[in-house]
């Protein structure tokens, strides 16, 4: 697979996926004054409560760890210490919400789910970058 295949595949796809979700399923994205709508263009509650608040509150989070891990991975080329960094960025962001420094709920849920996304990355796609060029 080429650097660019996975680029696109590691970091773009789920950038892009976490906006979709804020920008048509969520009340008051952070990006509304941009946006031609006022209320969310899809409606999801129909699905379970947990998977409906996972897609709502937690998925957008885990996909931008995912993206994070990835492009450190490709950059430096070692996918443990690449996971540490995203670790404690994911953690110290979710703090700042938490005492106000940064608008936002300093949710535990996603930090779990942010850690899973960086979990699975690092087990099934880390340190495969080396053989790029």
């Amino acid at each position: 697979m080429s650097k660019k295949t996975k680029i696109i595949l590691f970091q773009t796809v789920p950038l892009l996926i976490g906006i979709l979700i804020y920008a048509l399923f969520r009340h008051q994205p952070p990006f509304e004054r941009y946006l031609p709508w006022d209320n969310p263009v899809f409606d999801i509650g129909f699905l379970p409560r947990f998977l409906r608040d996972f897609i709502l509150y937690n998925l957008s989070d885990a996909l931008w760890a995912f993206a994070f891990v990835s492009a450190l991975d490709m950059c430096i080329k070692k996918p443990l210490k690449s996971a540490a960094i995203v670790m404690i960025a994911v953690i110290v962001f979710e703090y700042c919400q938490l005492i106000g420094i940064i608008k936002g709920t300093g949710d535990v849920g996603d930090i779990f789910f942010s850690m899973c996304a960086v979990v699975i990355y690092t087990i099934f796609l880390g340190g495969r970058n080396e053989k790029m060029v």
